[in-house]
């Protein structure tokens, strides 16, 4: 009777790639499966070994009500790998309802150089933090990201057909307050 190979983990070590996707999606709460093969550079059979192994999971989306894409989110297993081996505290949270909205963030994330990602803060970052430096002070909204750029703070906005113009500007004016002297904004 023939033996089969003897089954053992999908993943025996966790790669700069692995980590670079899990990172990406503790920050961005999303990552598509284009950028996760295209940009990151992982294969499909990767891809599927780090689900076989609670790292992320993966989902079908609907965007713009007509296509279909895959995306991957933080299972518990890459939740604690990213706890244990980043900076990384507070993981941003991606949301069902706004998927295109945090799809939109997750590419403008990818889209950065490698080491502009590294100073990548999330909105629950930027709101702890101010929290912190302004514990008397009422806090309405916050920027969606930060990141920094040839020394400058990038404030990280992503809006949709539901924001009014004061909302906006009150985007604007927290940028300005935490410290940001460019703001990018995009739509979704």
């Amino acid at each position: 009777m023939a033996r089969g190979r003897k089954a053992g983990p999908a993943i025996k070590c966790i790669t700069g790639r692995d980590f670079e996707l899990m990172q990406g999606i503790a920050r961005t709460g999303v990552t598509s499966n284009f950028d996760a093969r295209q940009i990151i550079g992982l294969s499909e059979k990767r891809l599927k070994n780090l689900e076989k192994e609670s790292y992320i999971y993966s989902k079908g989306v609907v965007i713009n009500g007509t296509s279909t894409i895959k995306v991957y989110h933080l299972d518990e297993k890459g939740k604690s790998y990213i706890k244990i081996n980043s900076t990384i505290d507070n993981f941003y949270r991606s949301n069902e309802r706004q998927i295109e909205h945090d799809l939109k963030l997750s590419g403008i994330y990818y889209s950065l150089e490698r080491e502009q990602r590294k100073t990548w803060l999330n909105e629950n970052d930027l709101i702890k933090q101010y929290k912190l430096n302004n514990p008397n002070k009422e806090l309405n909204t916050m920027v969606d990201a930060t990141f920094f750029s040839n020394g400058v703070t990038v404030g990280v906005e992503v809006t949709t057909k539901n924001y009014t113009k004061e909302q906006i500007q009150e985007k604007y004016n927290i940028a300005n307050e935490i410290g940001c002297g460019e703001m990018l904004k995009i739509e979704a």
